[in-house]
């Protein structure tokens, strides 16, 4: 009887340590995990991860996942990456509400010469 008052207490600091925030949740964060699923090429996940929901019902409304994502890799993936890797520790120029942060890239890739991120509800997604 004691055991079954005492058990858990003892298991949920223990579940609950295991719980990790969502990379996006932070521009310090989601950078990172964009850079990461780019290099390894999971475009599948990025897409998924870094595009605005709204954006991703209307892209993969008309083409499946997996050919959107195999296009987007052909395209704008390596291009992404180098994107991200430049502006990893940049501050951005936020507006008055902070949910857009924009980054100035100094020297354009791909004529690039900023990107934007948007905040919706608790998440950070690339809007350009």
């Amino acid at each position: 009887i004691v055991m079954s008052v005492i058990a858990p207490f003892v298991v949920l600091p223990v579940f609950a340590d295991d719980v990790k925030p969502d990379p996006r949740e932070n521009l310090n964060t989601a950078i990172p995990e964009a850079i990461r699923l780019l290099e390894a090429k999971e475009y599948k996940a990025f897409l998924k991860s870094f595009m605005t929901p709204d954006d991703f019902k209307k892209f993969t409304a008309t083409k499946s996942l997996e050919k959107f994502a195999k296009a987007f890799g052909e395209r704008k993936g390596l291009i992404l990456l180098k994107v991200c890797k430049v502006i990893k520790d940049a501050k951005p120029t936020l507006d008055d509400t902070g949910t857009k942060a924009t980054f100035t890239i100094k020297e354009a890739i791909a004529g690039k010469k900023s990107i934007t991120f948007v905040k919706v509800e608790k998440h950070w997604y690339i809007r350009n």
